[in-house]
């Protein structure tokens, strides 16, 4: 779990952190994940466990992923944590 310093924050790390906890219950493997990792190719998540870790995710970071047009365009671990810290932002400032 290891993202370049110029882009590392302390949202994306947590970020990523909980999506390496989710994936784990999800999958019922442990596994680092990097920004780079495509989802469907590298991490094997089928649409069924797709949908249980955006619903998890949802649930955690109170966002909506599910019915996010933007989510349909995620393909790697990198855009959803970018997605899911924009979301998150958004929702404190509103």
């Amino acid at each position: 779990m290891t993202l370049p310093d110029s882009t590392r924050t302390s949202a994306n790390t947590e970020t990523l952190t909980a999506l390496e906890e989710v994936y784990a219950q999800v999958k019922r493997v442990q596994r680092d994940l990097r920004p780079t990792d495509r989802i469907i190719q590298d991490l094997e998540i089928d649409s069924l466990a797709t949908l249980e870790i955006l619903l998890a995710l949802e649930e955690r970071f109170g966002v909506a992923l599910v019915d996010n047009p933007k989510a349909a365009t995620i393909t790697t671990v990198g855009d959803l944590v970018g997605l899911l810290d924009e979301l998150r932002a958004d929702a404190a400032t509103t």
